[in-house]
């Protein structure tokens, strides 16, 4: 119903942002991962989004990256997973290491992500292995990596740092290794960018 929104920043709130549109103030539920790489409020923003209507509520839940809202969707599409349930784990997994989690039925993998247990990352699996294209998830890190960001980024939360912060130093961190380092050292070095920042 509303393909996407290419406005103003009018706000950064927690999972959300607000873009103004000709002047009507849209709030969009956003991946965590997603509010460090926003521009300053007042810059222009474009989300793809998803209008999803409930009998008790109708929320807009918005994406940089086309890719991310068709993993959105298909994240819908299986039993037991909604809305929030489907942006927690985009949260956590980039499109291809989601496509290589569950193309490799990397179940523990899926079930880091909070509110996401055994038997809806099975479900997952089950019903998505089949609809990942290959493109999808060639270019993506390896299955070790996607444990590793997680492990990563759940002992900075551990140490009070938001999902938004850990995430962003992770992917800092990371971005500063030719190979894939020990989950020890990364923390350090995205300890050492938080702080920094």
């Amino acid at each position: 119903m509303i393909a996407f929104l290419n406005g103003r920043l009018a706000d950064i709130q927690a999972g959300a942002v607000v873009i103004d549109v000709g002047g009507i103030g849209y709030r969009v539920q956003v991946p965590l991962s997603l509010i460090h790489s926003l521009p300053e409020p007042g810059g222009q923003i474009l989300l793809h989004t998803h209008l999803a209507v409930r009998e008790d509520d109708i929320s807009l839940y918005g994406f940089k990256e086309r890719g991310e809202l068709e993993y959105f969707l298909k994240l819908l599409n299986v039993s037991g997973v909604g809305p929030k349930g489907a942006l927690a784990v985009l949260t956590l997994f980039e499109p291809g290491e989601l496509g290589q989690a569950i193309v490799n039925e990397d179940l523990p993998a899926l079930t880091r992500v909070p509110g996401i247990g055994k038997k809806t990352a099975g479900r997952i699996i089950l019903e998505l292995k089949d609809k990942i294209p290959l493109a999808a998830i060639q270019d993506a890190p390896g299955r070790k990596q996607v444990g590793l960001k997680a492990d990563a980024v759940a002992a900075l939360e551990a140490l009070g740092y938001s999902a938004a912060e850990a995430h962003k130093g992770v992917k800092e961190a990371l971005a500063g290794f030719n190979e894939e380092p020990p989950v020890a050292e990364l923390i350090k070095k995205a300890l050492r960018m938080l702080v920094k920042s």
